[in-house]
């Protein structure tokens, strides 16, 4: 791959579009241009090596600890991913998979979802079975080996594969949240289990969202049958299925929300009750930052807008209203005005009436 200033410079800016009033950001970017030749030089010379990770924990969706890596880094990871390998390791996915890809993510496999899920009712008139399966652990246990191949086989440019394995390198096993190419080599990694369960097993109704998994069908013995090969095939690559692994009846998990059929063949789509909880509590612990200082009004409100977007995607608009009255009157009390109009939310301080 031919590296570029131009193709630095354009991941710079991709890079710094949110907080980038931080200190190391700022720093950075006072040195734009002679930290950019240099990173030029390196990776033109083969000398780049990345500058290790700093690790945090965060909470929403769930408890994770990620690894963050430096700022130099995020940028190379933007060349050799958005020039090179989104199309590259893409380009095997069957299209039942989606996450982390241009096009296929959460409203893509909930599309693809309600389509088998409408197809099924109109081809069988009764109840589904689901086997609903994920990855234990999936991003901490994915074994370097495998990976290896997978980048030999896929990544021809050997500037991109050597650069790929280096970042790889970083951890002893695994592969580090916070880097752009692991989502997509976390992606393709289980495209082996697609064509399995397409193939192998021919699953009609199947789809995955990175390790999060199932198959419908009105036949027990048959997914059972599927859970015993998944089962010895996920093992097999070096990863062990998830022991919550189940049989639905009726419903199924997915993508943060329960879906289930009507006895006219609606699907319907409730937010899953982990799901509710867990935002219930984000919720209150961002009206206590804002209290303390430590959280702008303004990036809270963002953050549940997306929410909100997210959630309204389902049948969920009277929690939807409920939780925007208790937003609303929270973030009253504190001092600020929340209107919603024309889709969009206005903030405003009570004292001043000006926009934060």
């Amino acid at each position: 791959m031919v590296f570029s200033f131009d193709m630095l410079f354009d991941a710079w800016k991709n890079t710094v579009t949110q907080n980038s009033e931080q200190p190391n950001k700022a720093r950075f970017k006072y040195f734009l241009t002679p930290n950019l030749l240099k990173l030029l030089k390196e990776l033109t010379n083969g000398t780049f090596l990345p500058r290790g990770f700093k690790h945090r924990r965060v909470y929403v969706p769930k408890v994770r600890d990620v690894q963050v890596p430096a700022l130099r880094d995020k940028i190379v990871q933007h060349v050799i991913c958005d020039n090179y390998l989104n199309e590259i390791l893409t380009r095997p996915l069957i299209k039942e998979t989606s996450a982390c890809l241009k096009g296929r993510g959460t409203q893509y496999g909930s599309d693809i979802l309600k389509l088998q899920l409408r197809n099924y009712y109109f081809h069988h008139w009764e109840r589904f079975h689901v086997l609903k399966c994920d990855i234990k652990s999936y991003f901490a246990t994915i074994p370097h080996g495998r990976l290896f191949e997978l980048i030999d086989r896929y990544v021809k440019d050997d500037d991109v594969r050597q650069i790929m394995k280096k970042f790889i390198n970083q951890t002893d096993i695994g592969l580090a949240l916070g880097l752009q190419q692991s989502q997509l080599l976390a992606n393709l990694f289980l495209s082996g289990l697609d064509h399995i369960c397409k193939e192998k097993l021919g699953a009609k109704y199947y789809g995955r969202y990175m390790d999060d998994f199932y198959i419908i069908s009105n036949d027990m013995e048959y997914l059972e049958h599927c859970w015993e090969t998944i089962d010895e095939y996920v093992q097999s690559i070096g990863l062990t299925l998830n022991p919550k692994t189940t049989i639905m009846h009726d419903k199924l998990d997915f993508i943060g929300f329960t879906y289930s059929l009507t006895s006219t063949g609606k699907v319907l789509m409730f937010l899953n009750k982990g799901k509710k909880q867990s935002k219930k509590r984000h919720i209150a612990k961002m009206i206590r930052r804002i209290q303390s200082g430590e959280l702008n009004a303004e990036k809270m409100v963002n953050s549940y807008s997306c929410w909100r977007s997210h959630a309204l995607q389902g049948n969920c608009y009277k929690l939807v209203s409920s939780w925007d009255e208790i937003v609303q009157e929270a973030l009253e009390q504190l001092g600020y005005i929340l209107t919603f109009n024309e889709m969009r939310w206005t903030l405003c301080q009570k004292q001043s009436h000006k926009s934060t």
